[in-house]
């Protein structure tokens, strides 16, 4: 299964990475993830799942969990996965103090991301660099439908995201 084929529904987990991947890393993280995923189960059940790499540096794997659910082990093998993989190539996948956003001037173009810690986010926000159209990433996103916009794949624009209502 693609990542695409994944029903609205499905379980959504998003991480993102302290840094940009490479192009060959990416390769190796979307190769590995597969193997993984291919024999992911729960309680001896096979999960239906898929994964990919995007914005150079957010992972997402979901999960249709009409199929089978995951459990308390599975997750952890999940999360066991993502934190083996960041180990091996010196990548926090677990750090929640970032915002990953683009310009407005620079809607649309996925080689215009900028990684930005909290308070420095905020910073920007409260200068002006930062504006109501510039767009964001929402990776609290549950669900694959959820995720999905006319912007890109968990892309929002400042005011209709999670960010606007701490700003508020």
């Amino acid at each position: 299964m693609t990542f695409q084929e994944l029903p609205a529904h499905a379980r959504l987990w998003v991480h993102v990475a302290d840094r940009d991947l490479t192009a060959g890393e990416q390769q190796a993280l979307k190769g590995a993830l597969s193997e993984f995923l291919e024999g992911w189960s729960a309680h001896g059940a096979a999960l239906s799942s898929a994964g990919d790499v995007l914005y150079n540096r957010v992972l997402v794997v979901g999960l249709d969990e009409q199929q089978a659910g995951a459990t308390g082990c599975g997750i952890d093998k999940l999360v066991g996965f993502v934190r083996a993989h960041g180990a091996a190539i010196a990548l926090d996948w677990f750090d929640r103090h970032q915002v990953l956003w683009r310009p407005e001037e620079d809607a649309g173009n996925d080689q215009a991301w900028r990684a930005t810690r909290t308070a420095d986010f905020w910073a920007q926000r409260k200068a002006g660099l930062v504006t109501s159209e510039s767009e964001v990433v929402d990776p609290l996103a549950a669900t694959v439908g959820v995720a999905l916009s006319e912007l890109g794949f968990l892309v929002k624009k400042f005011d209709e995201s999670w960010h606007a209502d701490m700003w508020n």
